[in-house]
């Protein structure tokens, strides 16, 4: 039986620190990789492993606001991506293991003719031994390493795949579920224990949320516009920002068996400093994060939940402004509860996932969002895939206009089926 593999390109790699561990079952971009095969090459004492996929697929999408006096959205598309996972690993004579794992892909901008313009999703070194793992990079942090009952394993992973917030246009229709994947791949320092008794432990820091070589800064302005807020090294600004800094994750595993039944089980901490509002107060961020599975008889149920002081998407809240306006502090609480089933080269299943947070910082009534998938996938033959699944996504938030005034209301349908190759 197939066990879902989670996790990002750090789970792609996980041939290199765990060569019996669990094959893949979605078929997601960041959750599947056939890395398990002979190594490519050898250089230096490195074995070098080189995967990848190519996926192909059918998109049906309504969704509001898809015409304007302008303009009109179509409901189909043909669409592609394609991924490639450099992974090289050697061992010193001491026993230490080293390497780095590399995750080049064409789907990060979708915009005009440089959506098919490649670039690197993640870029991380690792050292390991008895002691555990360090690594740094970019690279997912302690809380998505760890995670349990996080349920994707069916179709192309459902809310969480990456596919349906691209192929739906506008990011007042885009949902943001608080996913243990959505906290980013911003260059981090990790720690990964060793197990023990069925636990094990990692911990993870981020000096802000930027990712990639030096820091983000296009120039050395600091003035309230958008090439300062965007910049990785920015501490405070008129008005302060969402983004965070100096980022603190932490979290808990424990795996074991009851008779027949697998299950595992985690509890974690998200916390992150504001950018500082210059003349007004700045808010922490802090959340907490718990989740667990059970698997057996080809069945495996899980979920989890994160909940504390933040708005979406693990943004921090926006104090009161220079103007007075309304400040909404509400804070945030999501889940996220699914099933697969999976039986010789056939797996279905679904999920459900509902968040409250304060939504637009200018208007007082929560943000409401409620989503979820089913969908299936059949292996034809090894690294051949053919997938098909249903998403439905709705977003209410009473005076909030989402794309016709007076509207407090938007709602996504979306089908994706097609094919996949990894190699």
């Amino acid at each position: 039986m197939r066990k879902l593999l989670l996790g990002s390109t750090a789970v792609a790699a996980a041939a290199l620190f765990a060569p019996n561990g669990a094959n893949a079952q979605s078929l997601s971009g960041d959750a599947f990789s056939a890395t398990q095969g002979a190594p490519a090459a050898s250089l230096r004492g490195l074995e070098v492993r080189i995967g990848g996929f190519y996926k192909a697929m059918y998109a049906y999408i309504d969704q509001d606001g898809a015409n304007s006096p302008t303009g009109r959205l179509g409901s189909s598309d043909f669409t592609q991506e394609i991924e490639f996972h450099i992974l090289a690993s050697g061992k010193a004579a001491n026993g230490l293991r080293y390497g780095v794992a590399l995750e080049v892909q064409n789907d990060a901008t979708r915009t005009g003719t440089d959506r098919n313009s490649l670039d690197y999703d993640e870029a991380w070194a690792f050292l390991a031994g008895s002691w555990g793992q360090v690594r740094f990079g970019d690279e997912d942090g302690a809380i998505s390493l760890l995670q349990s009952g996080h349920i994707t394993g069916f179709g192309v992973g459902g809310l969480d795949s990456g596919d349906v917030n691209q192929e739906t246009v506008g990011t007042r229709n885009r949902g943001q579920w608080n996913t243990p994947n959505d906290l980013g791949d911003n260059t981090k320092l990790i720690y990964l224990s060793p197990q023990f008794a069925g636990f094990d432990a990692g911990v993870s820091f981020a000096f802000n949320q930027g990712g990639g070589p030096n820091d983000g800064c296009p120039n050395n302005a600091t003035g309230p516009d958008s090439i300062a807020s965007s910049c990785d090294r920015l501490a405070a600004i008129v008005g302060g920002s969402t983004r965070r800094r100096n980022e603190v994750q932490a979290a808990l595993r424990w795996r074991g068996s009851f008779g027949p039944v697998g299950a595992a089980a985690t509890v974690g901490y998200i916390g992150a400093d504001a950018i500082k509002n210059i003349g007004g107060a700045a808010e922490r961020l802090d959340m907490i994060w718990a989740g667990a599975t059970a698997t057996a008889y080809g069945f495996t149920f899980g979920g989890w939940y994160t909940g504390g002081n933040a708005n979406g998407n693990f943004a921090t809240l926006t104090p009161s402004r220079p103007n007075n306006a309304i400040r909404d502090d509400k804070g945030i609480n999501a889940y996220l509860v699914g099933a697969t089933y999976t039986i010789d080269a056939i797996t279905v299943g679904g999920h459900f996932a509902q968040s409250w947070s304060a939504g637009d910082q200018f208007n007082p009534n929560t943000l409401r969002q409620t989503g979820w998938s089913v969908g299936g996938n059949y292996r034809v033959a090894p690294g051949l895939d053919f997938f098909a699944e249903y998403n439905n996504m709705e977003r209410k938030e009473t005076g909030f206009t989402f794309n016709r005034p007076g509207d407090g209301k938007t709602q996504v349908d979306l089908v994706l089926a097609g094919f996949r190759v990894a190699f």
